[in-house]
């Protein structure tokens, strides 16, 4: 949904939101959709492509009904999964020493090299799950401030 979608939302939300209580209440339901969030995903690629080892990285974030979702898709430089768990692990610590980085933003689901013959998560680190910048920096102790 281009720049096209966005200005005709912007209009049908001016024109609900003068239709009285009932399109005020439609206008602001369409308003809360998709809201994409640049700084999160510069945040994150810039820490990210900041770690050896890192080939590329690609993050989507979106803040929509108070949440918001995080997707990243990061590209690692590694022939075994040993050295890919190892550049992993170099980036989610990143991410934990980011301060600038939310507590609630999600870490990327899995990580690939450059030919997508390797594939580790982050339960190759021991989490049980895609964990959260919060999670990240209570493992690796960079503490939990935010």
């Amino acid at each position: 949904m281009g720049t096209g979608w966005a200005r005709r939302r912007r209009r049908l939300v001016d024109r609900l939101s003068e239709s009285g209580p009932v399109g005020g209440g439609l206008a602001a339901l369409l308003s809360l959709g998709k809201a994409r969030n640049p700084d999160c995903e510069e945040l994150l690629t810039a820490t990210a492509l900041a770690v050896d080892g890192v080939v590329s990285a690609e993050f989507e974030c979106s803040d929509q009904f108070g949440g918001g979702w995080q997707r990243g898709k990061v590209v690692l430089r590694a022939s075994s999964e040993d050295e890919a768990v190892r550049v992993m692990e170099a980036l989610l610590r990143a991410f934990a020493a980011e301060p600038r980085l939310e507590p609630r933003w999600a870490t990327p689901q899995e990580y690939r090299n450059e030919d997508g013959s390797v594939v580790v998560g982050a339960r190759h680190a021991g989490f049980p799950g895609v964990p959260t910048i919060r999670q990240v920096r209570e493992h690796y102790g960079e503490g939990t401030a935010g």
